[in-house]
């Protein structure tokens, strides 16, 4: 499903609570009467807690697009009282991104995800799994929104990274696989139909040596290059 980031998203909510409750030892009787403290916020002080909680339950119900509408209003109240970079911005940002691509605005979701990776990469450097899983899931983005040539670009730059034998990500063989199987299909998509099966014909010789010859991704690569091989020859 730019990662893991988390993205994954039930993993990946804000799991907010309430403010604790304190049970009080009886008082001493006062001379005078204390006043009452309040219980509710002040005007215009935003409850991220309380929003957060009900961002959960309309995400139990399936109610995805009243839950971005919830976030939406939340995040820019959240930011103003607490700050851009804060951590309960940050997580609000990355549910609200979450959410707005499990709703399919891919167009809304990728500033987010821009963002976030913008700062996760400022904080933990370029090979930072959480980075690369924002620039992944912003090209899912571009992808999805038909920018081939933007998402290209964006897988390209993310490949490596998952490659790197030495490199901190080095848990997720599949996630390399996954890449270069989508730079083939956008190749073929943007008419450099040689590039293409040059690409998927390299990750089928991977992919059955990873997976074994009968794994979904290489029966579904073989389809895909035998339909080549009968509509452009070769």
């Amino acid at each position: 499903t730019f990662a893991a980031p988390p993205p994954v998203l039930a993993a990946t909510r804000p799991t907010l609570g309430g403010p604790p409750s304190f049970t009080q030892p009886p008082a001493a009787f006062p001379s005078q009467a204390t006043p009452a403290r309040p219980t509710t916020p002040p005007p215009g002080r935003l409850d991220v807690a309380r929003a957060v909680d009900e961002v959960k339950k309309l995400l139990g119900e399936g109610r995805i697009t009243q839950a971005v509408d919830v976030l939406g209003a939340t995040l820019p109240a959240a930011a103003a009282e607490h700050g851009e970079h804060s951590p309960v911005v940050r997580i609000l940002r990355k549910q609200y991104a979450a959410t707005l691509m499990d709703d399919g605005q891919y167009r809304r979701a990728l500033p987010e995800l821009r963002r976030l990776a913008e700062d996760r990469t400022a904080e933990a450097g370029p090979a930072d799994s959480q980075a690369l899983q924002f620039r992944y899931d912003a090209a899912q983005c571009l992808e999805q929104l038909g920018e081939a040539g933007a998402a290209l670009v964006e897988y390209r730059a993310v490949l490596p990274y998952y490659e790197n034998a030495y490199g901190p990500i080095t848990s997720d063989p599949g996630r390399a696989l996954d890449i270069r199987h989508r730079i083939g299909q956008l190749l073929l998509a943007v008419g450099d139909h040689t590039a293409g099966r040059a690409q998927l014909q390299a990750l089928l010789y991977d992919a059955e040596r990873t997976y074994g010859p009968h794994h979904p991704l290489p029966l579904d690569l073989r389809r895909l290059l035998s339909h080549q091989r009968d509509v452009r020859g070769g």
